[in-house]
Parts: C-alpha cells; sequence; structure tokens
C-alpha cells in the first residue's frame, strides 16, 4: 500500500496552505484524552443557547490531512448544531489521518487504535455532557467516513446513527453486523470515490448501491426503495420495512466535497454546490432519530 494516497493528500490541500484559524468562540472547548500510550486532542462546540437541553452530541471525523479545526470550517457543522440543539465534537486524527483498515497512510500502517480512541472519546463526552447512549452520533467526511463505518463494525453501540459523507467501507466484511441507522451523502462526480465504484488508486472503492445493501442486509430492509427527496440536482432515497433506517443522498456536479460546505481545490477535487447543505441534512436525520 502506497504511503499517503491521492485521496489523502488532495482532500484537504487547500486548507493546508494555511493553519486553521485558531477557535476565537467562547463556546469552543479544546480538550485532551491519553489513549493508546498517546495524548489525543480535540475540540467541542456547544451552543450556548442548549448548553443546558442539548439534544445530543454529534462527533464529526475530518478527512485526510484534515484537522478538527478544519472539519468544523469545511462542513459549517456548528450552525445546523445550533439550530437543531446539538453539541459537535472534532477530533484530530494522528498524522492528521484516521486508521480506517486499509486506510490511510503511516496512521493504518501503525495500526493506530482510532476505534478504540472515538469510543473513549464518546465515554468521556457522555459523562460531560450527561447524555445517553442513543443521544450521540457519527459523521464524517472521507477518510473520516471510512472510520465511521470500522467504528460501527468493531464497536457497535458507539453511535446511535452515522452519516459519512463521500467514504465507504476499506473491508470487505464485518464481523458484527449491528443494525444501525445510516445516511450516506455522496456527489454524484467523486472521482475518488465513484458513485459507481471501482479501483483508486490501487483501492476498491464499493459503489453506493453496494454500501446500501450491506447496511440494508444489516438492519433487515427490504429490497424495495422509495424517494424521500427529489428536486434538481439531489435524489435523496431510503430502503423500506427497515429495523434502523438507511438513506443515501446523490448530488449532481459535486465532487469530492462536503455538499453545501467550504469547497477545497475544486480544479482538483471537483465542484460543489449550494443547493443541498450536508450539514443541515445531517442533523435533522440525526434528530429524527430521537424521535423514534
Amino acid at each position: 500500500m502506497k504511503k499517503i494516497l491521492p485521496l489523502i493528500a488532495a482532500a484537504l490541500l487547500a486548507a493546508c496552505q494555511a493553519p486553521p484559524a485558531k477557535a476565537d468562540d467562547a463556546n469552543v472547548t479544546q480538550l485532551t484524552l491519553e489513549h493508546g500510550g498517546q495524548t489525543r486532542s480535540y475540540e467541542v462546540f456547544v451552543p450556548p443557547q442548549h448548553r443546558d437541553n442539548l439534544k445530543g452530541l454529534v462527533v464529526a471525523l475530518h478527512g485526510g490531512l484534515g484537522t478538527g479545526a478544519i472539519m468544523a470550517g469545511q462542513s459549517g457543522f456548528n450552525a445546523a448544531a445550533t439550530r437543531h440543539g446539538f453539541a459537535v465534537a472534532y477530533p484530530d486524527g494522528v498524522g492528521r489521518a484516521w486508521n480506517a483498515g486499509t486506510c490511510c497512510g503511516k496512521t493504518a500502517e501503525r495500526k493506530v487504535d482510532d476505534v478504540g480512541f472515538i469510543a473513549a472519546l464518546v465515554t468521556a463526552e457522555r459523562a460531560r455532557l450527561k447524555l445517553s447512549a442513543n443521544q450521540v452520533f457519527g459523521t464524517g467526511f472521507s477518510n473520516g467516513a471510512m472510520l465511521l463505518h470500522r467504528i460501527v463494525c468493531e464497536a457497535p453501540g458507539t453511535f446511535a446513527a452515522i452519516a459519512p459523507v463521500s467514504g465507504g467501507p476499506m473491508f470487505e466484511k464485518c464481523a458484527q453486523p449491528k443494525p444501525v441507522a445510516a445516511l450516506f451523502i455522496q456527489g454524484r462526480e467523486d472521482k475518488r470515490i465513484p458513485w459507481d465504484g471501482g479501483v483508486f488508486d490501487g483501492t476498491l472503492r464499493l459503489s453506493m448501491a453496494n454500501v446500501v445493501d450491506q447496511f440494508a442486509g444489516r438492519n433487515g430492509c427490504k429490497a424495495e426503495a422509495t424517494v424521500v427527496r427529489e428536486e434538481t440536482g439531489l435524489k435523496c432515497q431510503k430502503r423500506v420495512g427497515c429495523k434502523s433506517k438507511v438513506e443515501w443522498c446523490g448530488v449532481d456536479k459535486v465532487g469530492h466535497q462536503w455538499p453545501g460546505g467550504k469547497a477545497y481545490a475544486p480544479r482538483l477535487l471537483g465542484p460543489n454546490t449550494e443547493r443541498f447543505n450536508a450539514s443541515e441534512g445531517i442533523a435533522l436525520f440525526f434528530k429524527a432519530q430521537l424521535a423514534n
């Protein structure tokens, strides 16, 4: 395996040309956690108007060469979190990458225990913010989305629902395929995570249909799918009869980007759009799980 895939090297190239702005928000707390013999870092945003009545916590995992602060800026998730009453944790990967299995870079080669780190972070923040297990959700971009798949496979129960953006599982089979609600979002012009699947830089990237089928199987869904949202440049569907929801959205004319967020290196990674805000859609999906 190559040391760093173009997926990692390119994902946040523009953001890495200058250091991310330091959080000047009194609502952002910088925290550390000892895990696996390392001091791991993360930041947590808590909307002041929801400090005493949080709906839940969203753990947002950055893409390759990213950081928690970059993820906050790229996704703009704090705005959606404020509208819907969520706290958001933005962890930092070791060497700006996550060990998602066969991806990515030295983090995977050194077998960094990122699954254990995120599980420990969730335990710590649940206690600090006084939340129950069904109030904790996970999202992530690219390499971070890949880690989400590994977490729900190897540490089921860490998240009540997940929403990976532009990143599928980097393993062939899950040994513990327990039901978990999932919303998948991806640009249809993403060449690094092709909508119809394929090989990128020597590694297989599963198609959206394949990923949906995997989750439909673990969630006990029927084969039938219905459209839940369709408009210019966007189509969102769901499988029916599921024990836990399985939904997915394809966004036209969007490459390897966070839809509706800050676009990085569009000539290299492809275009973005303002028609669909992934963060808003994800927050609404997580909020709906709380009502179930």
